[in-house]
């Protein structure tokens, strides 16, 4: 009887084991390769029409790699979009500054300030494209207002002249901030 018991037991926790070890899957319903979602049926707190969110953004990635909160952003339209809803049934923005100004910059600047930071500038580096530009032109183009603080532009010594095409220079975060809560939306801190 002890030997059944231990034999089921260790079958048991060998099904439990490779239940744990399988790699979750994941759906981008509608941003194809960021934010990618764990469809989850029969779950509470669904994304609701109607909602409007301003993220504020203060942490950079590491070179060559997307920021972790501007897939974030693309996770909330992924889980609208699995929901049932259009990208028009919700209000977003999100602005970029302190740490995070980096990842507006264009191909060019972005290179040169990775460049900098890890004192190699002047030499060919590595990185020649900075990787946020696709994932904020996808966001721009799904609805998002893509906003740069023009307070940490300046802080940073980055020119307007570097800034890429798919953001909009604010006169500073906090501004973006404010405005956007006395209209109506969530404040969500992402660092």
């Amino acid at each position: 009887m002890r030997l059944f018991v231990v034999l089921s037991l260790a079958m048991g926790l060998g099904v439990a084991v490779s239940a744990r070890a399988q790699e979750p899957e994941f759906a981008f319903p509608l941003i194809q390769g960021y934010g990618g979602i764990a469809v989850q049926p029969d779950v509470a707190e669904m994304p609701q029409r109607g909602a409007k969110i301003v993220f504020d953004i203060t942490a950079d990635s590491p070179p060559g790699e997307a920021n972790r909160a501007l897939e974030t952003v693309a996770r909330y339209l992924n889980l609208n979009a699995q929901a049932g809803n259009k990208t028009t049934d919700v209000k977003l923005a999100l602005v970029l500054h302190g740490k995070a100004t980096r990842c507006a910059l264009d191909d060019a600047a972005y290179a040169k300030a990775v460049a900098a930071a890890a004192g190699t500038e002047g030499t060919a580096g590595p990185i020649t494209n900075n990787p946020n530009r696709l994932l904020l032109a996808e966001l721009k183009k799904h609805g998002v207002e893509t906003f740069v603080c023009g307070q940490s532009l300046a802080r940073n010594k980055y020119p307007l002249t570097d800034v890429a095409p798919e953001l909009t220079v604010a006169a500073s975060a906090m501004t973006v901030n404010v405005n956007k809560q006395l209209a109506g939306y969530a404040y969500l801190l992402m660092h």
